[in-house]
């Protein structure tokens, strides 16, 4: 009743989840068979990812609009430097996403830039990156064991992919709760001046969240490509407004220094079973934008007037 009381929308958006799970079972009985389960961890695990960065940025009082271009450029890298070794395309492709995110955030800081236009530009560059790197044809990973392994299930319905991304999640939600880098993160986001005179490394901590920014994105990027054995420059193309919309949707504050990694793994949940069900039913492309925008605006306006009614409720 406590946490209710704390987070009155938690219970929104699991009773949401639940409902939308019955309906679309209601409406399609595959939707809750091993095979689409597992579908719905593959899509978990790449807006997930990329949700996840982009959250972290937002604790912190920024924003991150690089993400999805990332994906794209990763993932080319790391089919392009891994055709003879998975790991060494594996780890250029994280130490590209690193040293990206490192460049926001050092911009952002040192040199007093909106993160909002430092993110928007480097997203354009590595937009046009992702295209030269591409050459204008389908680019193919040969090493078909390791994408079937990455294709596998875990107990009929996990996938290597969604594994690694539930882990991700659960250490960045320790992170934040239990060391001084994840205090100093939301303390940026919440009163950052006064943080800093209070001794916080505030900046250390901005900086930190474009770098794991850059990293989960670049880590979302190089296992789809495993998994789908190809790499395009069109991937992560709608990744940045669904993972803001998931960010959102999990209780991240725009202002920053309000939100939690398990908060935003419901919101991506939300947007991958409105997604997976509304196209079991056959909905159309515009029906699903409109339906994604419907969700995001209610969570938005749910977290007004209605939240501080239910919180004096349950208190």
């Amino acid at each position: 009743m406590k946490m209710l009381a704390e987070n009155p929308l938690l219970a929104l958006r699991w009773l949401l989840l639940l409902g939308m799970a019955v309906i679309f079972t209601a409406a399609n009985s595959y939707f809750l068979a091993a095979g689409n389960i597992f579908a719905l961890g593959e899509s978990f695990a790449l807006l997930g990812l990329v949700a996840l960065g982009l959250a972290l940025t937002m604790l912190a009082g920024e924003f991150d609009l690089s993400g999805g271009a990332m994906v794209a450029v990763s993932g080319l890298i790391m089919l392009k430097c891994g055709a003879d070794n998975a790991v060494l395309g594996l780890l250029a492709a994280l130490a590209f996403g690193g040293l990206v995110g490192l460049f926001n955030g050092i911009v952002t800081l040192k040199l007093g830039v909106s993160s909002l236009v430092t993110t928007l530009g480097v997203m354009i560059l590595l937009s046009g990156f992702a295209v030269w790197l591409e050459g204008g044809q389908a680019v193919n990973f040969e090493n078909y064991d390791l994408t079937d392994a990455f294709n596998m299930d875990w107990f009929g319905v996990l996938s290597p992919r969604s594994v690694i991304t539930i882990v991700l999640f659960v250490v960045t939600g320790l992170m934040l709760a239990f060391t001084r880098m994840g205090r100093d993160i939301i303390a940026a986001g919440s009163h950052r001046k006064a943080a800093g005179m209070a001794g916080a490394d505030v900046r250390g901590a901005v900086v930190t969240t474009f770098v794991l920014s850059g990293l989960f994105a670049a880590l979302a990027g190089a296992l789809l490509a495993i998994t789908l054995g190809r790499a395009s420059s069109t991937f992560g193309a709608n990744l940045l407004l669904q993972g803001a919309s998931a960010a959102i949707l999990g209780g991240v504050a725009l202002s920053g220094g309000v939100g939690r990694p398990f908060g935003v793994a419901i919101g991506v949940l939300v947007l991958a079973v409105l997604n997976n069900g509304l196209g079991l039913i056959g909905a159309s492309s515009p029906a699903i934008l409109l339906l994604n925008g419907g969700v995001l605006l209610i969570a938005v306006l749910a977290g007004g007037a209605p939240a501080t009614w239910l919180r004096a409720r349950l208190a």
